[in-house]
């Protein structure tokens, strides 16, 4: 009998073996497929946080860019806000001349554009006051001999200056033709006298 409890035994032991290798082993695939499993979550969260600061940084530089372009529109309309103030005011000032300026400012166009036959000058309503007969005369005498001017009765409206026409041909003198000539080349000067542009 003592050999079927030693074989008993043994087969026990056998099995004992056999069931702690299996559970060694099972515990052995259970933890490497937990670290495996793990390993992936670990890779995944770092890829998630890697794209999700890529896109906070995108995000961010979106908002920079516009907070960027929003306060550069704010400047560019503050600059032309105040080009057009300047020029306003300077064509206020002008429009205010002495008359004896105004005589200088006539004559010396009148020099410039070398007309030969009948040559018409209209003032422009803005500048009417200073068409006063003695003054007609003055400009008539400032135009070259070859010249006939008149000086018309018609006005050009809201304007300032004068236009000289012969025929089809006119030339612009008012105030306003003149400062949007010389606008687009002071506009820069300005602006970089004001705001110290580089």
């Amino acid at each position: 009998m003592s050999d079927i409890t030693n074989l008993t035994d043994k087969i026990t032991q056998d099995a004992q073996k056999k069931r702690d290798q299996y559970l060694k082993k099972a515990q052995k695939d259970i933890e490497k497929n937990e670290q495996y499993k793990k390993d992936q979550i670990e890779r995944q969260t770092e890829e998630n946080l890697k794209q999700f600061e890529k896109e906070k940084q995108a995000n961010l530089s979106l908002k920079v860019s516009d907070i960027h372009v929003k306060a550069r529109s704010k400047l560019l309309a503050a600059k032309q806000q105040l080009l057009e103030e300047l020029f306003a005011e300077s064509l206020k000032k002008i429009k205010a001349m002495s008359e004896e300026d105004f005589n200088q400012y006539v004559s010396s166009n009148l020099n410039q554009v070398q007309l030969n036959g009948d040559v018409e000058l209209v003032v422009g309503q803005d500048s009417i006051n200073y068409a006063t007969e003695e003054n007609k005369k003055v400009w008539q005498e400032a135009a070259a001999p070859e010249m006939n001017l008149s000086v018309s009765e018609r006005t050009i409206p809201k304007r300032g200056g004068f236009l000289l026409r012969q025929g089809e041909i006119e030339y612009n003198f008012t105030f306003e033709a003149i400062l949007s000539t010389s606008e687009e080349e002071l506009s820069g000067e300005l602006l970089s006298l004001i705001f110290d542009e580089e």
